[in-house]
């Protein structure tokens, strides 16, 4: 319930009742992005263990459409939010997410992939993740702000740390179709956790429009998301198609080539949240979240070019520890940025939702546009590599402008 706008002073700043939303917020976290960051393990897993036949391009595609669907409709999920809404909106993107890993499971075709997989949990993504990262961000001054919303984000690597673990246990003793239902059972309890512990701090806007259009005349902040937009066509490239690289490419097994992964999402832990820290260091002349972001997104990009000179396993384990840190605090650099730029707190859910809206559109086609490029190298991936490593270094160039 909201508090009525006499009584709201100011943000907690810590204490049980604003860590309780980080803690909620990980949970939500834990499942949206943690699904995401494991998309490597399915990509890898229907192009060469199922019997769905589908290519490495149509498969992209499922992956694309949960980060689409999750950040295309974050300006109405964000500013439903903002109007009072936080509690409906939420509790169905639960069902939304719960409802589509159940269906998942029953899947024997590649367009009831799409649906289940693709449509139905990314619509949950959406609907979960804008509305509880904006709710956390009011719970906490800008003096811990950005801290407080990465160890919310660090879910992200929790989530891609324990969901392929369970997947890769499980898998092989009771099949895809149990796995998934096990999965979802977990999805369901942390989701009425989460339920539990969120709980909107400010009252509803005053505006009775559904979309507010005044971030879209802030320069600076269109600057930004442009940049970001192509930062994201090539980042998650590497999360996607790790795994498939160390199977095709290496000769790894399926099991062998989830450990790729696992490294990914781990050292993401450690970069979300020093990161993070580093952006709250405002007593630092210049400061800010965008200031970080700026030369994690060049540092980024070389990545991938340094990956085409991989050609063993232990290289490989090196650039996906270096990718899991910097690419995952990028990620969540990239969020705090947009609470940082908002003017007006009780209008932080449009402001993030707009953001990730436009962006959204770079998540869609980036995978597989990747995709057709591996197929275009006979399953080689100097093409892809270099398509990632030079739309990630347009990205740092665009936003550069902005330090």
């Amino acid at each position: 319930m909201n508090l009525p706008s006499s009584t709201v002073g100011p943000p907690p700043d810590g204490g049980w009742v604003a860590w309780s939303q980080v803690l909620g917020g990980h949970l939500v976290v834990f499942l949206c992005w943690g699904y995401i960051n494991t998309f490597g393990l399915f990509q890898t897993y229907y192009t060469t263990e199922s019997s769905i036949s589908a290519s490495t391009s149509d498969v992209a595609w499922i992956g694309s459409m949960l980060i689409f669907l999750l950040m295309f409709i974050g300006v109405w999920s964000g500013s439903a939010s903002d109007s009072g809404y936080f509690r409906l909106t939420t509790l169905l993107g639960s069902f939304m997410f719960v409802f589509g890993v159940f269906m998942t499971s029953i899947c024997t075709k590649f367009w009831q992939l799409i649906l289940a997989h693709g449509i139905c949990t990314g619509l949950g993504n959406g609907l979960l993740f804008v509305p509880t990262i904006s709710v956390v961000a009011t719970y906490f001054s800008p003096r811990r702000k950005s801290l407080a919303i990465g160890t919310a984000l660090t879910g992200t690597s929790v989530g891609g740390l324990i969901i392929p673990v369970m997947f890769n246990n499980l898998l092989p003793k009771i099949g895809f179709g149990w796995s998934m239902r096990a999965f979802g059972l977990l999805a369901l309890v942390l989701s009425a956790i989460s339920q539990c512990l969120l709980r909107q701090r400010l009252p509803p806007k005053q505006a009775k429009r559904i979309l507010e259009f005044e971030a879209l005349r802030d320069g600076l902040f269109v600057l930004f998301v442009i940049g970001a937009f192509m930062n994201f066509l090539g980042l998650y490239f590497a999360l996607t198609f790790v795994g498939a690289y160390a199977r095709n490419v290496l000769g790894l097994s399926f099991s062998r080539s989830i450990n790729v992964l696992l490294v990914i999402n781990g050292t993401g832990v450690p970069g979300r949240l020093i990161l993070m820290w580093l952006a709250d260091q405002r007593q630092i002349r210049g400061i800010r979240p965008v200031t970080v972001y700026i030369p994690v997104s060049l540092v980024t990009s070389l990545l991938f070019f340094v990956w085409i000179g991989v050609h063993d396993l232990r290289g490989l384990y090196i650039f996906a520890a270096f990718y899991g840190f910097f690419g995952g605090g990028l990620q969540s650099l990239y969020n705090a940025s947009l609470t940082d730029m908002a003017l007006d707190p009780t209008k932080i859910g449009a402001q993030v939702g707009w953001g990730f809206t436009i962006d959204s559109f770079s998540m869609l086609i980036g995978n597989p546009i990747a995709g057709v490029l591996v197929q275009a190298d006979n399953g080689r991936y100097l093409y892809a590599q270099l398509f990632a490593g030079a739309c990630t270094m347009a990205g740092f160039i665009i936003t550069s402008e902005i330090g």
